[in-house]
């Protein structure tokens, strides 16, 4: 599956990134996400993200106090898996 704004290959997380409205899948990367997430209220699967999906440069106003100790806990899950 890839991105409908710029053709990247999605993720396991990007490619399971649903509309909360009408259900049906987004198909943005992160990258073009980023643009429109304050327009489009999605459902997402927590349970796909990867340190690959993390970016440091996402704005987290808004986000849990605890977004730091989730982004720690993604990328050492992900570095001990292998």
């Amino acid at each position: 599956m890839h991105c409908r704004a710029c053709d990247t290959l999605l993720s396991d997380f990007e490619s399971t990134r649903r509309n909360a409205n009408t259900f049906e899948f987004v198909d943005l990367c992160n990258s073009c996400f980023k643009e429109v997430k304050h327009i489009i209220p999605v459902i997402e699967r927590k349970d796909l993200i990867t340190s690959v999906d993390i970016d440091d440069d996402l704005d987290t106003e808004g986000e849990p106090e605890d977004y730091k100790d989730f982004k720690d806990y993604i990328v050492h899950r992900n570095f001990n898996e292998d």
